[in-house]
């Protein structure tokens, strides 16, 4: 009988047999890269997703623009009533829809007031009236018009509150503004106390305005990292249609430029 060589049965040494394994000190190395990896594409990530917020906030602006610009195109050029109550009204019916139907509806979950408004006919998407960075996704509205537009019938007679504390008559028609390209007509507020204790989902009403000229108004919602080159600024609307991102502070100068158009003018 034929044998077989004894070289056909050799076996590999036990060193040769053991399988490739990471060292406890090459993981740490990896875990150590990938936290640096990590780190340094993060906040590129972060910076992109709010570039694409702020795309999508001028996006609803400029819709809730087009909205109040259509709204005054069939209501002889006057504005929707926008107040801080509900006792005004608007070619003498009484308590017609304020653009947000506002303050009266604090039991509902937010949607009411925006679908009971005056601008729903024309914005009749309820996402356009939320700043896609707003930090709680519950709340349902972020956006407010200044409180010197309103087309109610009593408003040459019912001031408005301004940042220098005297009283001024408001408008009750867009072009009243002297100066649009500088005049801010809506911006996302975030004011003092928001969100609010009672249970509200959205802001109390469409009415944005400051008496205190040293308050950084109106508040930020593209803050998500204080970081990138987006925080702390918000974005605001001007009433030749532009959108322009801006601290709260600048915003807060666009605001008071219709008060110094106001205060100028000569009296009649």
């Amino acid at each position: 009988m034929n044998t077989l060589p004894l070289s056909c049965f050799s076996v590999r040494p036990r060193s040769q047999r053991r399988h490739a394994a990471f060292t406890l000190v090459e993981l740490l190395v990896v875990m150590v890269i990938i936290s640096i990896l990590v780190a340094l594409v993060f906040p590129a990530i972060t910076g992109m997703k709010e570039k694409a917020n702020v795309v999508l906030c001028t996006s609803n602006l400029k819709q809730l623009f087009n909205g109040l610009m259509a709204f005054a195109t069939e209501n002889e050029g006057r504005c929707p009533m926008n107040e801080n109550d509900t006792a005004s009204t608007m070619f003498g019916v009484p308590n017609k829809p304020n653009w947000i139907a506002g303050s009266d509806l604090v039991a509902t979950n937010g949607i009411l007031s925006i679908t009971q408004g005056s601008l729903w006919r024309y914005v009749n998407d309820a996402r356009v009236y939320r700043c896609p960075s707003r930090p709680n996704k519950d709340y349902v509205r972020s956006y407010s018009m200044a409180s010197y537009f309103s087309g109610a019938d009593d408003v040459k007679t019912k001031p408005t509150p301004a940042f220098d504390r005297v009283v001024h008559a408001r408008a009750q028609k867009f072009i009243e503004a002297e100066r649009p390209a500088q005049t801010l007509l809506l911006t996302e507020e975030n004011p003092p106390g928001f969100p609010p204790e009672d249970g509200r989902t959205f802001l109390n009403d469409g009415f944005f305005a400051h008496e205190d000229p040293h308050r950084e108004q109106p508040g930020s919602y593209h803050n998500a990292d204080p970081f990138t080159l987006l925080g702390g600024k918000a974005n605001v609307i001007f009433v030749d249609g532009h959108v322009q991102l801006l601290t709260p502070k600048q915003a807060s100068l666009a605001f008071e430029s219709f008060f110094h158009d106001v205060a100028t003018k000569p009296k009649q």
